[in-house]
């Protein structure tokens, strides 16, 4: 009951990190995308529903990124983080991107990690047009997601190859920094001694 209970729990922890990275904290979308493959391969939970749910949560940061940059316009740029984020220098970058490719900057932009959340706020103080905006950013999450996703699920199987590795490679890590550790402290300790 309680494995159960995890697996039905993994779902919405992973769909908020998928929110909390899409609103641009410091958390990479892609393991946790991965994750979510993992998931759905190796419980109960179908790909199915899987799948659409985290692709829904990628899509809805990004539009709630881009809708704060729209009700808060100029107003936002002055206030801290994005005051140091969406500096100057990157805001000309940022219209440069816009000049070069308009509306289709949403599109490239997804698939850059650092850069996409401002972009995406960046689009809204620039007031971009929202349908243009979600068909440009669907586009590219179709592309992207379902890629990741689908590495997670097909290579579920070779997760516990892959941590007992890592396990077996600890194990060695842990006896070489002992072995150091004693052979430092025998050469100290010889040293010392009158």
């Amino acid at each position: 009951m309680l494995k159960l209970f995890l697996q039905a729990g993994s779902l919405p922890i992973l769909l908020l990190a998928l929110l909390a990275a899409g609103m641009g904290v410091p958390i990479p979308e892609d393991p946790v995308l991965l994750a979510a493959g993992v998931l759905a391969h190796r419980t109960w939970l179908p790909w199915w529903a899987v799948l659409p749910s985290a692709y829904g949560c990628a899509i809805t940061a990004d539009v709630m990124l881009y809708m704060l940059g729209r009700h808060f316009g100029q107003a936002l740029l002055a206030r801290a983080p994005l005051r140091w984020l969406l500096t100057v220098p990157r805001r000309a970058q940022i219209n440069a991107l816009f000049r070069k490719y308009g509306t289709r900057a949403v599109f490239f932009g997804r698939h850059l990690a650092g850069v996409r959340a401002l972009l995406f706020v960046f689009a809204g103080i620039e007031k971009m047009p929202p349908l243009q905006f979600i068909f440009w950013d669907c586009m590219a999450a179709i592309i992207t997601i379902p890629v990741i996703f689908s590495l997670g699920f097909f290579l579920s199987a070779h997760v516990a190859a892959v941590h007992a590795g890592i396990a077996h490679a600890e194990h060695w890590a842990l006896a070489i920094a002992a072995v150091l550790g004693l052979s430092y402290w025998m050469v100290r300790s010889f040293r010392t001694r009158p």
